[in-house]
């Protein structure tokens, strides 16, 4: 299939990032939770039969939030969701085709409300290994793995600002690997410093639940005393009980939004 070639185009990309529940084989325990980004594999030139992230031009009529929404929309049947712009990329050879500046943006969403993907979209799992020098993501499901490698060189000392290189961009196509690693950083520092995890939970959920999300996404664990204190003034708790694995009932709670 013939490449199509232009010289300047815009474009939006986008990181859809959901948590979801599985069974667990002891069944005294709450189901583990796993967080994915869901993928798209390419139907046609450059990178064909690639995996990338959601994404598309910028119509002349459209804003790049715009252009994200409209492509959220097409993959996942979902509106007003979470979803903020990160970062612009705009090296000059990111894609073979011609110049392509484009716009990054994170979505959260809740899976159980995402509809039927097309045949040519799959969430993989993400699990994300920091060392001093380098970042390594894998993604994975039932069918596919990768691992992606992103080396990294302390750029400022006084700001913590790291500088990022693609060494080993998996099975994804133009630097979409990039674009991902930003994106989980963005999330981890959102995490520690904003409400921005609710957008990734249901209506009502179980505090213990809560602290699964947040140490999936932190990847650490947190102290049970300490992280109750943390999210005290941040929920409402309901006059709901719910019994989950081999716990006695928990009390269901829900955000409490600020009006």
């Amino acid at each position: 299939m013939k490449e199509e070639k232009f010289k300047f185009a815009y474009a939006s990309d986008l990181l859809i990032f959901g948590v979801d529940n599985r069974s667990n084989d002891n069944c005294r325990l709450l189901p583990n939770k796993y967080m994915s980004i869901l993928l798209v594999k390419r139907k046609k030139e450059p990178f064909k039969d690639m995996w990338s992230l959601p994404g598309g031009f910028v119509e002349v009529i459209e804003s790049s939030k715009d252009a994200a929404a409209r492509i959220l929309k097409k993959e996942t049947n979902l509106t007003n969701v979470y979803l903020e712009q990160i970062n612009t990329y705009d090296s000059v050879d990111r894609d073979p085709r011609g110049r392509v500046i484009s716009t990054s943006y994170i979505a959260l969403v809740d899976i159980n409300k995402v509809g039927k993907l097309s045949n040519d979209a799959k969430w993989f799992d993400i699990k994300i290994n920091k060392e001093k020098n380098n970042n390594t993501i894998t993604l994975a499901n039932n069918d596919e793995k990768m691992n992606i490698s992103i080396s990294k060189k302390l750029k400022s000392i006084t700001t913590k600002e790291y500088e990022y290189k693609l060494e080993d961009n998996g099975k994804l196509s133009f630097d979409h690997g990039l674009i991902i690693n930003k994106g989980i950083i963005e999330l981890i520092n959102k995490v520690n410093h904003t409400d921005i995890v609710f957008n990734l939970m249901p209506k009502e959920f179980t505090i213990g639940e809560l602290k699964q999300v947040y140490e999936l996404i932190l990847g650490k664990k947190l102290i049970n005393s300490a992280f109750r204190r943390v999210i005290a003034n941040k929920i409402i708790t309901t006059n709901k009980i719910v019994k989950r694995g081999g716990f006695r009932p928990s009390a269901l709670v829900k955000y409490k939004e600020e009006k």
